[in-house]
């Protein structure tokens, strides 16, 4: 059905003739607007929590096909990464990968049975932007938002168009895709195919310093996403949005145990509605409904025990959120959530939960004149949520932040924020079914987490600083988390694996970040430099660093761009990272850095032509982020595009 409906629509926006005129089009920059951090538009340096956006222009100059790709090259957040036909996963702020809530325009995708989601499984030709949101948010957004949250934004039709382009690189990849539009007066539409393969069977070296190739790590993933919005009238409109992606993937396990038979199959079926209305200048609200259905098979014939599992579940998640005096000092919002999930697995059998939330969040401003101090403003951002589950108890999740605000064009600000958060056990934690080696636990309490930060930031502009820089931005944030009740596998009296609330952990750090950006002539961002460090100290109860969290980290991404072309040029650095709870093992220190350069430019009339050759890992290095899971070395990628827009 899903196939179908978008075919239809495909080729409906096809065979519109292209002729909105520029000027009917509007077209809004949001590159430094964040909606996630507060469920209200507003700026990186109005908000309270660390934030951090990757635009539009950085997801259209990478030759990444996927989400896990280009949060890799961020160094904005630490990535789990098992090599091409596994997995990629999220961490921040020393948190487990099943600690970070994943969002897709707004709507949370964590998989019930495991908690995680995929993120090499996200193809990028749908997405517009991503925004990551650090510390605990469970006050706003529930489970699992412990660490942070990853808000997919997927994209707007903007104008009348046809766009399409294809890759290929090393490792026999390849990619394709199309993209149409269509806008009027009342009406848009957008629908994106794509579609990418890989054979990626690349070289690496054992533990024995041998030659090997990593064989059984092919993929093929296709991709189909539509979306239409109706502006019904001045006071309300109407979104709706659906997609379809299938993907088939070799398991070549890790290096010693192979696997050269085993795959997986994933397929993703989604739809959602949002609908916004205004009737008093003072009050709106807007509802939000999504089904999704998904589906993993998991196949590995030649085990000791052979192995044909298929996970299947369903979702339906409504919300109704509630407005109140949003255009002035107090905005309110209110909002009640309402989530079903039923999972039909081979392993778990048939799991059903059933969620319900209340939650309630503000923004109090006070703004203040001429003063000595130059005291610009002081907001504080209270937030509360209760959560109920029909299989745990979870309660109230509170939070409060602050900032303040000092100087006009100029800003220096101070921020923080304090609340609880937690985790859900997911359905493996609870509802393993007992076997020979393990048993799960219905009995589990969530993991929850006390969250404090405070930093800083400051902006100057050219107007008062050095002739030569037009934008200059610095910031710090020391962090604190404290795990408690953490979900621990442990063996019981029968020698029988079983989840326990039994371990405590701390994570503290330091977030710090500088930006520059250089103009030349009429090019107000000629040079971009962005540098980022973290330093953490993640902790068990007996002070051993937690595995696979990096005591440091470091990214750089210099950019120079010359009207429609562009060089840029990034890396990432992160130091020793245990991979045994004694930390008596571990993966060596790695620097790596990738290249890109690109041009789009208008070749005749309205056609567009873009071109983006890139290098990853751009000098060969060794490295793993999982242990004995290899990665490739150096790859190279070509990327064209040609679009056509209308007059």
């Amino acid at each position: 059905m899903f196939k179908r409906l978008f075919i239809i629509l495909f080729v409906c926006f096809y065979s519109f003739s292209i002729h909105a005129q520029e000027n009917e089009i509007e077209i809004i920059e949001l590159d430094d607007i964040i909606i996630s951090a507060t469920r209200n538009p507003a700026s990186l340096e109005n908000i309270s929590s660390s934030s951090h956006i990757i635009s539009p222009v950085q997801i259209q100059s990478s030759a990444s096909t996927n989400l896990g790709q280009i949060l890799e090259t961020s160094n904005i957040l630490n990535i789990s990464d098992y090599g091409p036909g596994g997995f990629a996963m999220a961490s921040i702020r020393g948190s487990s990968s099943e600690q970070v809530l994943v969002l897709l325009d707004g709507q949370r995708i964590n998989d019930s049975r495991s908690g995680v989601v995929d993120l090499n499984n996200i193809p990028l030709n749908s997405i517009s932007r991503i925004e990551i949101v650090k510390g605990g948010n469970s006050a706003m957004y529930g489970a699992d938002a412990v660490g942070g949250v990853i808000n997919i934004i997927t994209k707007n039709p903007v104008s009348s168009k046809v766009k399409a382009w294809s890759s290929m690189g090393s490792y026999s990849a390849y990619n394709w895709g199309i993209e149409t539009s269509r806008t009027s007066d009342n009406v848009s539409g957008l629908v994106t195919l794509s579609q990418s393969k890989a054979e990626a069977d690349f070289p690496f070296r054992d533990k024995f310093d041998r030659e090997m190739i990593r064989e059984n790590a092919q993929s093929k993933i296709r991709n189909i996403f539509g979306k239409i919005n109706w502006n019904i009238s001045s006071k309300a409109d109407l979104r709706a949005s659906g997609g379809h992606s299938y993907s088939v993937k070799g398991d070549p396990g890790p290096v010693g145990l192979y696997t050269p038979d085993a795959s997986k199959k994933d397929k993703v079926n989604e739809i959602k509605t949002h609908f916004n209305y205004q009737p008093l200048s003072f009050f709106h609200f807007n509802v939000n409904i999504q089904g999704r259905k998904t589906s993993l098979r998991y196949i590995n014939p030649k085990m000791p025990y052979p192995t044909d599992d298929t996970h299947k579940n369903r979702v339906m998640d409504s919300e109704f959120q509630f407005r109140f005096l949003p255009e002035t000092k107090i905005p309110i919002i209110a909002g009640v959530y309402l989530r079903d999930e039923v999972m039909d697995s081979t392993a778990l059998g048939i799991k059903k939960r059933e969620t319900y939330s209340f939650y309630a969040q503000q923004e109090i401003k006070r703004e203040f004149g001429q003063n000595p101090f130059r005291l610009k403003g002081i907001s504080i951002f209270p937030a509360i949520r209760w959560d109920h589950y029909s299989d745990f108890n979870a309660g109230l999740s509170p939070k409060i932040g602050f900032l303040t605000s000092f100087g006009d064009e100029n800003s220096l600000a101070f921020r923080g924020n304090i609340g609880i958060s937690y985790r859900a056990p997911n359905m493996n934690d609870l509802y393993w079914p007992s076997d020979a080696f393990a048993v799960g636990n219905p009995d589990l309490n969530p993991e929850t987490s006390l969250n404090a930060d405070a930093g800083f930031y400051i902006n100057v502009s050219q107007q008062s600083f050095l002739s030569y820089i037009s934008d200059f931005r610095l910031g710090s944030t020391l962090f604190r988390n404290e795990f408690k009740d953490r979900i621990q596998w442990t063996p019981g009296p029968d020698g029988k694996w079983s989840p326990q609330n039994l371990s405590e952990a701390t994570s503290t750090g330091l977030e710090s970040e500088l930006q520059i950006e250089i103009p030349f002539k009429q090019i107000p961002d000629f040079i971009f430099l962005g540098l980022n460090h973290n330093l953490l100290f993640a902790k068990d109860m007996l002070d051993r660093q937690l595995i696979y969290r990096p005591t440091n980290s470091l990214g750089y991404r210099l950019r120079i761009q010359n009207r429609d072309i562009w060089w840029q040029v990034g890396g990432s650095y992160q130091s020793r990272r245990y991979t045994t709870l004694q930390n008596t093992k571990w993966l060596e220190p790695y620097i790596k850095h990738d290249m890109q350069i690109g041009l789009e430019r208008r070749v005749w009339k309205n056609l567009k032509a873009g071109f983006v050759f890139e290098i990853k890992n751009l000098f060969d290095t060794e490295y793993q982020m999982v242990a004995d899971y290899p990665l490739p070395g150096r790859e190279w990628r070509v990327k064209t595009s040609f679009g056509l827009e209308g007059d």
